[in-house]
């Protein structure tokens, strides 16, 4: 009976006095993970903590160890789009080899109004479908740091200033 009075006295006192993190047990509170690191963008190249990421493509592991939904809607659309603009791009070679034994096309060549239509509407589709790819991979690096409470994300700006007359070159970090 000792044996049994002393466990149950033990497992209570564990259970009435145990830390409990009120973000599990409330949804509308959000955690700081002190484990993610802040991301930064300088001149173009982001850098996870202190290290250097090789590409836009590296953002997918903080991203998603974040589990924000926000942040996850904004790289799955980037990822669409850079598709997107991947597939428009090959739009010209499927011209070429689709009129490759096209032999009433042989004699004006493949510098048609036709081709450089082709060619420039693959150009401009898939350089607006980069530029729109950045800009959800851009946001989506602003939601996370402020999701993981850091919300200064670098970047350089060139703005009129209230203060002065002209332009203020500033360096926000």
């Amino acid at each position: 009976m000792k044996i049994l009075t002393t466990l149950l006295f033990f497992g209570l006192s564990f259970i009435g006095f145990a830390q409990k993190d009120s973000s599990y047990y409330n949804p509308n509170i959000t955690r700081k993970l002190y484990y993610l690191k802040p991301l930064q963008k300088v001149s173009g190249v982001y850098f996870y903590g202190d290290r250097k990421l090789s590409g836009v493509n590296a953002l997918e592991v903080p991203f998603f160890e974040l589990n924000d939904p926000e942040v996850n809607h904004h790289y799955k659309n980037y990822k669409i789009f850079t598709g997107i603009g991947q597939a428009i791009s090959f739009l010209p070679t499927i011209y070429i080899l689709a009129n490759l034994n096209n032999t009433r096309n042989r004699q004006s060549g493949y510098y048609s109004g036709t081709y450089l239509g082709i060619l420039f509407a693959s150009l401009g589709g898939s350089i607006g479908c980069s530029l729109i790819g950045k800009t959800h991979i851009k946001k989506a690096a602003i939601r996370y740091n402020q999701a993981i409470g850091n919300n200064n994300i670098s970047y350089l700006q060139l703005k009129t200033d209230d203060n002065s007359l002209g332009m203020a070159l500033r360096y926000h970090f």
